[in-house]
Formats: C-alpha cells, sequence, structure tokens
C-alpha cells in the first residue's frame, strides 16, 4: 500500500508559502493599504491549519509502519526530538541575536523585546501558552504552532495503540479522547483545542489503511467536523476537508517549485519572521512609493528563501538523518 503522498510535500511548501506572504503584507504595520490586497492576503493566515492536517496523517502513516506500541514510547519521542528540535533551537539562538541588534538599528521602536531567562527556559519546554499573558511571550510568534505539534506528538504517543486496536472499545476511547479535549480545555494555543481538528486527518489515514471501516470513518468524521465548527468556523473546517480532498484525488501531485519549498517549509517557518520580516520592517520606512511596496515584500522573500535554503542544508537535513538512525525494537 502506498504510503507516500507527494501532494503532501506540495502542501507543506505552498502553506508556508502563504503564511510567509501573510506575515509580510498584513503584519507590516501601515505597509499595504490596499484594501482588496490586504484581505485577499489575510485570508492565508488560517493555512496554518494545513500543517495540523498533514501532521494528523503523516505522524500515524510513520507509526502504523513501525507497527506502534506503548513500548516504543521514549523511540518515538526522541526521532521526533531528534528531528525538530536541532532546527528549533538554533533559530531560537537566531532570533535572539535580532532582537539584540534590533534595539540598535535606527528606527526601531523604542522596546526592549529581548527574552528574559524565564521566557527562554519557557521556550524549550513548549511551555510559554501555559504563561502567555503575564508579560511572556514567543520569540518568534510562529513557534505558538510548534508548541501544538509537539503536545500532539506526546499525546498520540500516549494513545494511539488504542487506535490500532482491532477492538471497538479501544477505537471508540481513542475517538472520545481527542473529541473532548475541546470541551475540557479549549484554549486554541494548545492541542487540546485542537484534538477535534487533528482527528480529521487522523482517521482519513486509519481508513485508508483499512484499519476502520468506511461507516467508523465517515461517522467519526462527521462528529469531529462538528466539534471543529463550534469551537472554530466553517473556513477552518473548509480547509481541513479540502486538505484531505486534495490529497485523496492528487496524491501524486508535485513539481519542481512545491518540491522545493516542500523540503526547505519547516526551515522556511522557522526563519521567515526573523530574515525577511527585518529585512522588510527595515526598508518599509526608506521605501513607501506603491510600485516599491511590492520589491521589497519580494526581497525579503527571497532573503529568507535563501537563508531558508542553506539552513535547511546545514541544520534541519543533518537532524533528519540523526532522527533515520533511531530505529524502532521489533
Amino acid at each position: 500500500m502506498k504510503t507516500n503522498f507527494p501532494i503532501i510535500h506540495s502542501l507543506r511548501g505552498l502553506t508556508a508559502i502563504g503564511i510567509c506572504l501573510y506575515h509580510y503584507i498584513c503584519c507590516t504595520t501601515g505597509y499595504i493599504n490596499d484594501g482588496m490586497v490586504f484581505d485577499a492576503v489575510h485570508t492565508l493566515s488560517n493555512t496554518v491549519q494545513i500543517f495540523f492536517i498533514i501532521s494528523g496523517m503523516v505522524i500515524p502513516i510513520s507509526m502504523i509502519i513501525a507497527d506502534y506500541q506503548y513500548k516504543h514510547f521514549f523511540t518515538f519521542m526522541w526521532k521526533r526530538t531528534l528531528r525538530i528540535e536541532p532546527p528549533y533551537i538554533i533559530s531560537m539562538l537566531v532570533g535572539m541575536v535580532y532582537l539584540y541588534v534590533r534595539n540598535f538599528v535606527p528606527g526601531s521602536a523604542p522596546v526592549d523585546l529581548f527574552p528574559t531567562w524565564q521566557e527562554i527556559l519557557l521556550h524549550l519546554g513548549y511551555l510559554i501558552p501555559f504563561f502567555k499573558g503575564t508579560d511572556i511571550d514567543w520569540i518568534n510568534p510562529g513557534y505558538w504552532t510548534l508548541a501544538i505539534e509537539f503536545q500532539y506528538y506526546l499525546v498520540l504517543a500516549m494513545i494511539f495503540p488504542l487506535a490500532m486496536s482491532t477492538k471497538l472499545f479501544s477505537r471508540i476511547g481513542f475517538y472520545a479522547i481527542l473529541l473532548c479535549m475541546p470541551f475540557l480545555y479549549s484554549n486554541n494555543d494548545c492541542f487540546t483545542g485542537w484534538g477535534a481538528y487533528f482527528l480529521l486527518g487522523l482517521i482519513y489515514i486509519l481508513h485508508y489503511f483499512k484499519r476502520v471501516s468506511f461507516w467508523e470513518w465517515l461517522v467519526v468524521s462527521i462528529v469531529a467536523s462538528s466539534i471543529t465548527l463550534v469551537h472554530h468556523s466553517y473556513i477552518i473546517l473548509g480547509i481541513a476537508w479540502g486538505t484531505i480532498l486534495l490529497v485523496y484525488f492528487f496524491q501524486d501531485w508535485e513539481n519542481k517549485f512545491t518540491h522545493f519549498f516542500g523540503n526547505i517549509s519547516y526551515s522556511f517557518y522557522l526563519l521567515h519572521s526573523v530574515v525577511g520580516a527585518s529585512i522588510i520592517n527595515f526598508l518599509s520606512h526608506r521605501y513607501t512609493i506603491w510600485w516599491e511596496k511590492p520589491i521589497v515584500i519580494a526581497i525579503g522573500f527571497l532573503a529568507s528563501t535563501i537563508a531558508a535554503h542553506y539552513y535547511f542544508q546545514w541544520v534541519e537535513k543533518p537532524s533528519m538523518g540523526w532522527s533515520k538512525k533511531i530505529k524502532y525494537t521489533r
């Protein structure tokens, strides 16, 4: 059975580009004033949820292939840690350097954003969401999704054997845990707020690998969609189903452009708010004519792409290699 979906790789790259453009155009205060352009690009802010559906598919695939069991808990978490932590931690250091240097750049807002030691330590455990609102925030605003993803890995490692069970009662327990999370703790900065949402990707993969019947997939999908609609919006739900349908109908779709950005999507996501945004913020005070603005945005985007390419080669790719060397015991 097919276990690799090139369309997922492409969606990663396109999603990273969309989020980048949203941050550059909509989050550069007062720079883009065209209402139609602003509103059109602002819709890209919701595309970050595509990453959640993709994770809901990709991680279970690897666990099914490995015949994941409870004894694999620490192996699984170690593999994920080696895969995501080195790029994340180094990007933290890059962000800290940027926040320190910006204090000496003429024209920067007179606010010291350099993190405290407490904030730095909370970053290491993705604990910022539990303290946010007490003058504590992320070094990089994009990190909030990484916290959700890490919590997802942790929860899935603890309960996924229930989903793999041949007993319906065990699988119902798995669904119930994820479906009840938004009602127990609805904070959207934490995985609990997105439990039902991730389940849409999870149940699709379980059905694809014939672990559950069509009717079980349909019922669980309807319930998860209903809960998503209650706690989020029809747009968020539409993004989930749009992603699932694209994966279903265009499994092998990919081209050189999407393949390139799919490869560097994680590095691109980590760096674009530091590299490209800093360049755009600096230039936006100096180039304000309407035709200069797209050029400034393009320069920031190009700089982020180049930085992400080399970051992937020097930081992320070695992390991927270390992760792949860790093998599950049979």
